[in-house]
């Protein structure tokens, strides 16, 4: 009973931790915004980003992920000492092979974002390769990082994990209140300092569990070999979003200036409302399932599993009406100001309209593909993850001629919806009826009340548009933040009157785990 406290206690934190961690992130955005706006040199930047986070960032998280139940059995069954020898054949391994590609992208700089940002010409062409070449290096302090999330997760340090994005964002964020001084250079150089940051927090967490350094490098270690066997598919399958992010950029930067940052603003806005929920959920539900596979307890399993789902509609549904009607004073209150003119407003408040009408796919997408590693089935995910970037490739070619940067925004929301259905088909077929009355009823009844918030929303806004002085910073701000607050207390009384389950069972956590702080 201790122990399932003290797990429900590193639960909260986590979620704390990871809350703080988005604000933070989403302040370095807001700054971002002030300092450069929708501008080449964010265009710049963004792009010298995409090599080191949005590939290689899935392949080191891949690794994390098989790395954590080796590690297990290897404590379980070998010797003494030989889950610290794991872990420095597995931390040598990926150091070598990071460091060669880092020396390998530096020298082939040019190319590389020749190719990804295939519209760029002249200054931001040459831009984007200088900040490129400085952020290459990030590749190989990525890969510590990762093989320390999984040396401390596996030994139930949850914490720090969570912990460290929030340092690298003061960093950056530092450099972008410093920008007149220490110009857009200094903005790269905080960014690899700040994974510098990363890497060393978790060593010293790492010692401090027990974590020991030795040289060893085996890549014939039948350990190593499994982690990247098992590691390959759930690569493919977690890089689906960041290849979406990755062909959007590259369309993106043939367009009109800005179109890249204003799609990154719109994603980050769109990834904060639903990453914090879903990210947590996946993180709490994805050993509960894999415990009840494990037990053959399948009717518990697909218990949790459509509570999971329904949780997400419950809490997700109304953020995407919300994100929708008002997309416009959203991003004039967080952004517009500095160099984020109104032209980059109503870019980004667009965008933002058509990421958002996937974001609770984007959540059952995180569940699902959870429920199939839970089931120890990394290849389905991966091959509906490829079905689904080769149609979103088609989708972009043919929308982006139509509606510019939204076309891709919407290509991408349209994918995720193809590929939640693909995963709900699959796992039908293995597990045969999964709760669907209950999931279709709890969506519908939710789509309606979120439907009816949104109306009530938008004749608010158009009113409050009429007639009060939102030029004003501060009405502005106090109107907006109105908005969300009676919406969210509207759309809830309408979820309880529709008697949707899953809100019950929400407040019944809630007052579990203000006992629990207490």
């Amino acid at each position: 009973m201790e122990q399932q406290m003290s797990y429900k206690k590193a639960t909260i934190v986590v979620i704390i931790i990871t809350l703080i961690s988005k604000v933070t992130g989403f302040l370095r955005e807001i700054l971002l915004g002030n300092a450069y706006g929708a501008s080449y040199i964010t265009d710049a930047y963004l792009i010298s980003l995409t090599i080191p986070q949005t590939l290689f960032s899935s392949i080191a998280a891949a690794i994390t992920t098989t790395f954590i139940p080796l590690y297990s059995r290897i404590r379980v069954d070998g010797g003494p000492g030989e889950d610290i020898r794991f872990t420095n054949r597995v931390l040598n391994v990926v150091l070598v092979s990071s460091a060669s590609l880092a020396v390998l992208g530096m020298v082939l700089t040019r190319p590389i974002v020749s190719l990804i940002a295939m519209g760029f010409k002249g200054e931001v062409l040459e831009l984007a390769v200088s900040f490129t070449r400085i952020t290459f290096p990030m590749i190989v302090f990525i890969g510590i990082c990762q093989v320390f999330i999984g040396y401390l997760q596996a030994n139930s340090e949850f914490a720090l994990p969570a912990l460290i994005g929030i340092p690298s964002n003061a960093v950056i964020i530092a450099m972008l209140l410093l920008s007149d001084t220490v110009g857009p250079y200094g903005l790269v150089l905080g960014t690899l300092a700040g994974a510098v940051i990363q890497a060393v927090m978790l060593l010293i967490g790492a010692f401090k569990k027990g974590y020991s350094y030795r040289s060893e490098l085996n890549f014939r270690d039948s350990y190593v070999v499994n982690v990247i066997t098992l590691a390959f598919p759930v690569m493919l399958g977690s890089t689906v979003q960041q290849l979406n992010a990755l062909i959007d950029r590259m369309l993106a930067s043939g367009l009109a200036e800005g179109s890249i940052s204003a799609l990154n603003f719109a994603n980050k806005l769109n990834g904060f409302a639903y990453g914090l929920f879903t990210v947590s959920l996946a993180t709490v539900i994805y050993p509960l399932l894999s415990r009840l596979s494990a037990e053959k307890d399948m009717a518990g399993f697909k218990e949790k599993l459509v509570k999971s789902l329904n949780v997400i509609t419950l809490i997700i549904l109304p953020i995407t009406v919300g994100a929708v009607v008002l997309r416009q004073p959203i991003v004039s209150v967080l952004f517009e100001r500095g160099r984020f003119d109104a032209r980059a407003t109503a870019m980004t408040a667009s965008a933002l309209m058509f990421y958002s009408l996937g974001m609770v796919f984007y959540g059952y997408r995180d569940v699902l593909n959870r429920t199939f590693y839970s089931l120890q089935d990394t290849k389905t995910p991966m091959i509906n993850g490829m079905l689904t970037v080769a149609l979103n490739i088609v989708l972009n070619l043919i929308l982006v001629r139509f509606m510019q940067h939204n076309g891709l925004a919407l290509a991408t929301s349209l994918s995720a919806v193809v590929m939640t259905m693909l995963l709900f088909a699959n796992l039908r077929k293995r597990l045969g009826g999964i709760g669907g009355r209950k999931l279709v009823g709890a969506f519908l009844k939710c789509g309606a009340a979120s439907l009816i918030m949104g109306f009530v929303v938008y004749w608010l806004n158009g009113f409050a548009a009429r007639h009060l002085p939102l030029s004003s910073g501060v009405t502005s701000i106090l109107v907006l933040g109105f908005m969300i607050g009676f919406g969210a207390l509207l759309y809830f009384a309408l979820v309880y009157l529709f008697r949707v389950e899953e809100v019950g069972w929400l407040a019944d956590m809630a007052r579990k785990r203000m006992k629990i702080s207490e």
